[in-house]
């Protein structure tokens, strides 16, 4: 058998290629290629020259398609080369050897070739050989379905359909039209009828007729679909008896003409207005809001989903979708197919409408799981309809380190590829569909759960569809990180311990790798997801700048946040605090991003801590404070009552701060708890104080479906009373967490704020004198009284002192002694009188202003 090679050529027309008896490709900025020689490194440092702006990882991928062409085509060598502008191939053997044309505008690297036959219909070949020609490559052998091919060549076009179908596309507006014509001809018509009526006037496609992954024929999920685009439209109404068509039915059905695609009508009509009724709202202004509206039109009667499948897709979180869709102004039809994670639906209608529409719900009130379309599910539709933005480029990680008990990734680095074991699913085709791949997943991996179903079928479908050539592929492996490109569309083989597993070729960039330590805490908190395969395209860039370091071989750039600000000797003095001190707590957060000040009450801890917050972050500081009552549903994020009914999923203080830290990875986030000791820690913090020790790992949320972490950007600043609770009784896994600094009015740096301040103020230091007096004759160290009852200029007005005294610091001391003293020895042993009596006993006869700092 001849070796064949695969061609696709997006510049010059078919019959030119046919008329001109070549093959070509682009990189005209390339010269002859044989000056070169056959030496990939040469090719890539060529085309590195010739594109300073291209990503490294798509380099190998040019070069090895120029050397293929140039060295590895032999003469004799068969070639199919599809058409771009129709759905046929042409298929030719090569005739000569390596040409440049200098002298042509494009294509100048060529290939001469004898023409076997021409314009072949898609239909001609099976649907596994298209997915094989459908390779995102412009270069590629052919191998699985070569006989195919040869066959023709052999034996000529076999007789096919003249007019070969578009397999992945549904015909929406034939669809819309044929619904109105129904509508007309039968007046009132329940849905289900529609649909049966439908089938019969006009003649379904293959693909029409073909049924999701939910087992719905995708001709009518259009018809659901489009059914909400025509309502909007003012087309149809829908009743509980049935669809209705309205005079403006009949007369966009008189009026337009079979060449008007009715699907793109009615459908700007939505969108037209879902847009005025958030304009009418004033919010939900950015353009993930229109991806939300049109991912809800896609669940059908009978289908649910969760707030976070739907984030997951449109690129949104979990809150503001279900903020979005509980909203009754904005009334998005059919939004009660969308439930909370883990929850039941929020209102007893929502669960009532579910039910309805066939689902049922167990003891806890959670919807049937077989019921629920994934992520995956609404992505892939999403995609089919246009609906998402294109991504030119991927990543992905493929785990390998350990699989089945075995280390993989050495083999993967010498063998150049990744695998993805699925040691009971049958052979399956490359480009295969979820549609396609869930009945043999089902089948083959019946004896598992249903989520490890759906992740099965996850992981499949990535590995064979959705990854392409020339996306990037990154494993991890003994503390070290390996980027590769990949080659080649996905195959399957025999493993040797007797199941199979896919395979795709990839182009490593440095089988050293780069040490996990050397890259970004953002990568590599994303790197330890447990899952076999993870999208990291949010990750892209800096998985771009990690290949980039590889090929050059030097250090990766890290992304981190710049050092904390040092202490300044202005800030000292503003604080009347030691600039030492000051620099010992900025050195505690930038060890341990987590740092409490105890103390009695008046010492300073909140301003401190707001003054210090400031310094270091800016204006990215948020205060909270907590209380016995205070939740995590407070702290992070919980479902909230809203204005007109039901509930919805409200950011708290550190989910605002994380996702502000996580968009400004180089900036300091800080956020402040003012008597954190008062909340019941387990409580308010959840499963995320596992991530104030261990931050570069990942936990799952109680209320979204996703993978959380905490950012090295992100400090927490405590403030704790210790006349409410004494640090002794801080639970050890508090105190692991935390850093505690104390502020003692009887120890430094606060038994010198005071007078620092007086003498700044140029204000006697008399009160100083009191304070230390005062102090002195507390013996609890935690209910010592502070210096900023005093640093407040009313203080020191006529009659300031005695009512500070009397209304703030002896009603402290009456309850410190609450039961051991009553009032009038309160006041005997504290009050200012006695006080001031044992100072002057002790002071000099002259007070002047202390200029001291």
């Amino acid at each position: 058998m001849s070796t064949m090679w695969g061609i696709h050529n997006d510049q010059i027309p078919a019959a030119e290629l046919l008329a001109g008896q070549f093959v070509s490709i682009g990189w005209n900025e390339i010269d002859d290629v044989r000056e070169i020689g056959n030496d990939q490194t040469a090719l890539k440092a060529a085309l590195a020259a010739a594109n300073p702006d291209a990503k490294p990882g798509a380099l190998p991928v040019w070069a090895g398609v120029l050397r293929r062409f140039a060295f590895e085509m032999s003469e004799g060598d068969l070639v199919v080369a599809p058409s771009k502008q129709a759905p046929v191939f042409n298929i030719g053997r090569i005739a000569g050897p390596y040409e440049h044309h200098p002298e042509v505008p494009e294509h100048r690297h060529r290939r001469p070739v004898e023409w076997l036959v021409t314009d072949v219909p898609r239909t001609a070949f099976t649907q596994s050989a298209l997915y094989e020609m459908g390779a995102v490559m412009t270069l590629f052998r052919v191998t699985k379905h070569a006989e195919e091919f040869e066959r023709v060549v052999e034996n000529g076009v076999p007789a096919v359909a003249a007019a070969p179908e578009r397999r992945t596309r549904v015909r929406h507006g034939l669809l819309q039209r044929t619904v109105l014509e129904v509508l007309r001809d039968r007046g009132s018509t329940p849905r289900h009828e529609i649909i049966k009526d439908v089938a019969t006037r006009i003649e379904l496609t293959g693909y029409e007729t073909s049924r999701t992954a939910k087992g719905i024929p995708r001709f009518e999920v259009s018809i659901t679909w489009g059914s909400v685009d025509m309502v909007a439209a003012g087309w149809i109404l829908k009743t509980k008896r049935g669809w209705i068509l309205t005079r403006e039915g009949r007369d966009v059905l008189s009026k337009s003409t079979e060449a008007d695609d009715l699907s793109k009508i009615s459908g700007a009509a939505y969108k037209e207005l879902r847009a005025a009724k958030r304009a009418q709202v004033g919010r939900f202004k950015t353009d993930r809001y229109p991806l939300i509206d049109e991912a809800v039109k896609l669940l059908e009667e009978g289908q649910w989903t969760t707030y976070s499948d739907i984030a997951a897709v449109v690129g949104s979180n979990p809150p503001s979708v279900g903020e979005y869709l509980l909203n009754r102004a904005i009334g998005i039809d059919g939004r009660y197919r969308v439930v909370p994670v883990g929850q039941p639906p929020y209102r007893d209608e929502d669960r009532a409408a579910l039910e309805a529409e066939g689902v049922s719900f167990d003891d806890r009130g959670l919807p049937d799981p077989l019921k629920k379309v994934s992520t995956e599910d609404l992505r892939e539709s999403m995609d089919l309809l246009g609906l998402l933005p294109g991504v030119p480029r991927r990543a992905w990680m493929v785990r390998g380190s350990s699989v089945a008990g075995q280390d993989l990734v050495p083999a993967w680095l010498d063998d150049g590829e990744v695998t993805l074991l699925t040691s009971r699913l049958r052979p399956v085709q490359f480009g295969a569909s979820r549609d396609e791949l869930k009945p043999i997943i089902d089948e083959d991996y019946a004896h598992a759960s249903y989520d490890v179903r759906v992740e099965k079928m996850d992981d499949a479908h990535a590995f064979l569809t959705r990854m392409q050539e020339g996306h990037l592929v990154v494993t991890v492996d003994d503390g070290r990180v390996f980027v590769g490109t990949i080659l080649e569309a996905a195959r399957q083989r025999a493993t040797t311990a007797g199941s199979s597993e896919l395979v795709r070729d990839v182009e490593w960039a440095d089988p050293g790798g780069v040490a996990l330590s050397e890259i970004s805490s953002t990568l590599s908190t994303r790197l330890k997801v447990q899952r076999d395969i993870v999208d990291l395209t949010q990750q892209i860039d800096l998985i771009e700048d990690l290949l980039d370091a590889e090929e050059e071989n030097v250090p990766p750039a890290i992304v981190e946040r710049a050092p904390l600000r040092e202490a300044s000797p202005e800030l000292a003095e503003d604080l009347h605090v030691p600039q030492a001190w000051l620099q010992e707590c900025i050195d505690l957060l930038d060890d341990r991003p987590q740092l409490i000040f105890y103390g009695p009450p008046g010492t300073g801890k909140t301003f401190l801590a707001q003054a210090i917050a400031k310094h270091i972050a800016g204006e990215n500081v948020r205060l909270v404070q907590f209380h016995p009552a205070y939740s995590y549903e407070d702290f992070f994020e919980g479902y909230r009552p809203q204005e007109g009914g039901g509930f919805t999923l409200k950011p708290g203080p550190l989910r605002k701060v994380v996702s502000q830290a996580k968009e400004n990875p180089q900036d300091a986030h800080v956020l402040i708890i003012d008597e954190i000791n008062r909340g019941n820690l387990a409580k308010v913090f959840g499963e995320l104080y596992f991530l104030l020790e261990y931050r570069t790992e990942n936990v799952e949320l109680l209320y979204a479906d996703e993978e959380f972490n905490l950012p090295e950007n992100v400090f927490i600043i405590g403030t704790m009373n210790t006349a409410d609770r004494s640090i002794a009784l801080v639970d050890a896994a508090m105190r692991r967490r935390f850093s505690f600094l104390p502020l003692h009015p009887s120890e430094e740096p606060t038994n010198r704020i005071l007078r620092s301040w007086l003498s700044a103020e140029g204000r006697p230091r008399r009160v100083a004198d009191l304070l230390d007096e005062l102090n002195r004759r507390i013996d609890d160290p935690d209910f010592k009284i502070g210096p900023s009852y005093f640093m407040r200029s009313a203080v020191h007005r006529e009659g300031g002192l005695e009512r500070t005294w009397r209304t703030s610091i002896l009603p402290l001391l009456e309850e410190h002694h609450f039961g051991e003293m009553d009032a009038r020895a309160v006041r005997t042993r504290y009050g200012l009188e006695a006080v001031s009596a044992a100072v002057d006993r002790t002071e000099d006869p002259t007070d002047a202003p202390s200029r001291t700092h």
